[in-house]
């Protein structure tokens, strides 16, 4: 019987010795497989941040290169009611304003913060400004000390009134306000912080360590050969990439991810730094269980050694569940992250569409004033030269209200993103409306032969709504049926259906495929045809009669047969007859 114990205990040492070697391999298997997966989450946010930074600060430019047409030929003191415009709605700037050709601001918003008389020749700050007037295109600073005293970058864009100098619209954006937006909230607190560098490794934005702005981290932070420095010095070539190294400071192992930062001549480089234990936290979990599997597999082969192997199978199986189930998790967030960055991607495209558009929009107004105003200047006092005169002058106020509409347009996208739109509400006579958008448009369809049928049946319902909103909303629709209608007839239907008043604003047009009608009201979209590029147009204006309506507390919906023409339909809330 001794004998057969020792046996016993022989083997059951043998099995224990295998079950901790197997659950050692196990281990280093798991810990791999988490750390690379925790690295590739992390690796994601960074890009995401990156992303977030690069669209914000090339919207930035695109305001101001509007801004500086818009104020061309205005005077400096008539231009602050512009900064200010831009300032409140857009959001971002810290300060705004103009440099006159003489190299002196002359004037900005908010006044206490943009030096309004100060010559940056005499203060040597005229380097960028020069750069504007001598190259006459948009320039950007890398980060530093401005003449507001903070730290941050400037836009400039050069100003020219009949081919001539004037000055520079600057607007100033801060660093704080980059990294408020894109930076602070990317890691719960506690659980690391993110950093944004130059490519000469100097900081610009420290989540944890507030006392290195400005500095450079080799040298100062760490020492020039540390593990860290090796991965300042990747981000600083412009690198992507993740890596391990010890912090100096608080004695722990760390985990930085970093990807590049790119704005028109600068590459920047941001990263988030979380401790090595985040990521063995994940694992902790299923450490438990092993350890748990071990103490039972063990009591289990000191009992007996016949049920010793069915119950380490059942643990093992067990073990390999919750290590699957771990990895699902981290997989199913990878992907989150990943469709993120596909949505991010997408905007990029439309931004980049966008771009391309307003650049165009822009462009045709302002050559067509340009040729209009050299034919004027070289025109004589003749009676022919007069009426020659007359029709250039049509010609430019006309490009002048299209810049405008354009630019109300973008205000007005602008508000209903940010839930700024303000609807003026009181009782609107529903079938007068109609009637007064019908003749606003009445010159230009019988322009193109196309007659504008208004049915409106019954009295007409007395609604709470803001009226010229509501006349912006039927222009906007008939506008919009007559680029696409090449004969025939639009009409315009309303009546009350369940206690609504309904509008359908019909037309026998070119017509919209199925598959574009759930899009067709967002920002920027525009149906994919022949006739839409001929037409041109800002892709705008449905997503502002949705955003209208749907202010107004109703709805709008499309229908629609390819080749048969398009129907949109307008349902406010309830009104009472008058």
């Amino acid at each position: 019987m001794s004998h057969k114990k020792f046996t016993i205990l022989i083997i059951a040492a043998l099995l224990i010795v295998v079950v901790a070697c197997f659950g050692h391999a196990t281990n280093r298997e798991v810990e791999k497989l988490v750390h690379q997966q925790f690295n590739e989450q992390q690796l994601l946010r960074t890009r995401q941040s990156a992303a977030g930074i690069e669209s914000f600060l090339d919207e930035k430019i695109i305001l101001v290169e509007m801004l500086a047409a818009e104020v061309a030929d205005e005077s400096p003191e008539n231009m602050t009611d512009h900064f200010m415009l831009l300032y409140q709605k857009s959001g971002g700037f810290s300060s705004i304003g103009f440099v006159n050709s003489d190299g002196v601001i002359a004037s900005g918003y908010p006044i206490e913060a943009t030096a309004i008389g100060l010559d940056l020749h005499a203060t040597q700050r005229d380097a960028p400004f020069d750069r504007a007037r001598l190259s006459g295109k948009t320039y950007t600073t890398t980060p530093m000390l401005l003449v507001q005293g903070v730290v941050g970058s400037n836009i400039g864009v050069p100003v020219y009134s009949d081919g001539e100098f004037k000055g520079v619209v600057f607007a100033t954006i801060e660093i704080s306000t980059l990294s408020e937006r894109y930076l602070a909230g990317v890691l719960p607190e506690g659980r690391g912080y993110i950093y944004l560098i130059t490519k000469s490794g100097r900081s610009l934005y420290d989540g944890a360590h507030k006392e290195m702005a400005g500095k450079k981290y080799i040298g100062y932070f760490c020492g020039n050969n540390s593990s860290y420095a090796d991965i300042l010095r990747e981000q600083m070539q412009g690198k992507e990439g993740a890596g391990y190294y010890f912090d100096e400071t608080t004695g722990e192992q760390r985990i930085v991810s970093y990807t590049t930062v790119f704005w028109r001549d600068y590459v920047w480089s941001v990263a988030t730094s979380v401790p090595v234990s985040e990521a063995e936290a994940l694992i902790h979990s299923v450490y438990r269980k092993e350890i748990l599997l071990l103490a039972i597999v063990i009591a289990i082969i000191l009992a007996g050694s016949g049920s010793i192997i069915l119950l380490f199978s059942g643990w093992n199986k067990e073990l390999e569940r919750e290590v699957k189930m771990k990895t699902e998790d981290l997989r199913m967030s990878n992907t989150e992250l990943a469709s993120a960055n596909t949505k991010l991607r997408e905007l990029d495209r439309l931004k980049s569409e966008f771009i391309s558009m307003v650049s165009h929009e822009l462009k045709t107004p302002l050559t067509s004033i340009k040729i209009s105003m050299d034919v004027v200047n070289s025109l004589s006092n003749s009676e022919t030269d007069a009426r020659t005169r007359d029709e250039m002058l049509q010609i430019i106020n006309r490009n002048i209200e299209r810049q405008k509409r354009l630019v109300n347009d973008l205000l007005d996208i602008s508000r209903i993103e940010t839930g700024n739109l303000k609807l003026h509400l009181e009782p609107v006579d529903l079938h007068a409306t109609i009637r007064e958008s019908a003749e606003s448009m009445k010159d230009l369809a019988d322009k193109e032969g196309i007659p504008i049928i208004t049915d409106l049946q019954g009295e007409s319902p007395e609604i709470s709504g803001d009226h010229d909103r509501l006349v912006q909303v039927f222009i906007n629709l008939i506008g919009n049926a007559l680029k696409f209608t090449g004969s025939g007839e639009i009409r315009i239907q309303a009546q009350m259906i369940g206690g609504h008043p309904e509008i359908r604003v019909s037309d026998t047009g070119i017509g919209i495929p199925a598959e574009e009608l759930d899009t067709i009201f967002g920002k920027f979209h525009q149906v994919d045809s022949g006739l839409t590029r001929e037409v041109g147009g800002t892709g705008l204006g449905l997503a502002i009669c949705k955003g209208i309506v749907e202010g107004h507390g109703g709805r709008i919906r499309a229908e629609s047969k390819v080749g048969e023409g398009s129907t949109f339909v307008v349902v406010l809330p309830g009104g009472k007859a008058q």
